[in-house]
C-alpha cells in the first residue's frame, strides 16, 4: 500500500511518465553504447532540443531529472556509469574514460533557497500543487535557488554512494571515495574521501 501511494505521489510530482533513452528527440548517443534503464524526467515545458549527449563506447545506467528547460548533461567517450541520479537545471559535464559506481548523485543546484524567508512557502506551495494535481517542478519558484555547473574531468573514478554538489570541478584522474560528499573542487590526481570530502592521497599521473 505504501509503495502504491509513493508511486502515485511521484507521478503527480513529475506529472508524466519518464521518457526512456530511446527518445532520440531529446537524447543523442554515440556508437557502440550500452544503455540500460537510463530514464529521463523532464520539466513539462521542455524545449525541442538535445538534453543528454552521450559519446561513443559507453555503458550507462541511471536517472536524469531536468527541473527546468535549461538543464543539460554531456557524457564523453568510454565512460561507465553504474547507476545514479543526475539532477540538472544548469549543466552536468562528464568527461572521457570516467568510471562511476552505483547510487551516485550529481546535483547542480540547491533545490531550495538558503534564506528562510524565501523558502518558507516551498512546502505550502507543494501541497497546493498536489491538491490541484499539478507538477511540483512546474509550479516551483526557482528565483532564489542557486545553481552552478558540475564538471567531471577525464579519467576520474567515483566510488559508490558519492554525492557531488553544484559548482564542483573534479580534476583529471582524481578518485572520489565511496559515500563522500564533494562540495568543493577536487585537484587533479588526488584521492578525496569523507563528508565533506578532503584530500587523503596524491596520485602519480600516468
Amino acid at each position: 500500500m505504501i509503495r502504491i501511494f509513493l508511486r502515485k505521489i511521484k507521478n503527480r510530482i513529475y506529472n508524466k511518465k519518464p521518457v526512456i533513452i530511446d527518445n532520440t528527440k531529446y537524447i543523442h548517443k554515440g556508437d557502440n553504447c550500452f544503455i540500460s534503464g537510463l530514464n529521463t524526467v523532464f520539466h513539462q515545458n521542455k524545449e525541442a532540443r538535445i538534453y543528454v549527449n552521450i559519446g561513443n563506447d559507453c555503458i550507462i545506467t541511471g536517472t536524469a531529472v531536468f527541473e527546468t528547460e535549461n538543464g543539460k548533461i554531456s557524457i564523453g567517450n568510454r565512460t561507465y556509469i553504474g547507476g545514479g541520479q543526475f539532477i540538472s537545471r544548469n549543466s552536468i559535464e562528464i568527461g572521457n574514460d570516467v568510471i562511476m559506481a552505483w547510487d551516485i548523485t550529481l546535483y547542480d543546484h540547491d533545490s531550495h533557497s538558503l534564506n528562510w524567508h524565501h523558502r518558507q512557502h516551498d512546502i505550502p506551495n507543494c501541497i497546493k500543487a498536489l491538491q490541484n494535481n499539478q507538477s511540483l517542478i512546474e509550479t516551483k519558484d526557482w528565483t532564489d535557488v542557486k545553481d552552478a555547473p558540475i564538471k567531471i574531468c577525464d579519467k576520474v573514478w567515483i566510488g559508490f554512494g558519492a554525492t557531488i554538489l553544484k559548482g564542483v570541478t573534479v580534476g583529471e584522474g582524481a578518485v572520489i571515495g565511496a559515500k563522500s560528499v564533494v562540495a568543493k573542487d577536487v585537484p587533479p590526481w588526488t584521492v578525496v574521501a569523507g563528508n565533506p570530502a578532503k584530500i587523503i592521497k596524491t596520485l602519480e599521473p600516468k
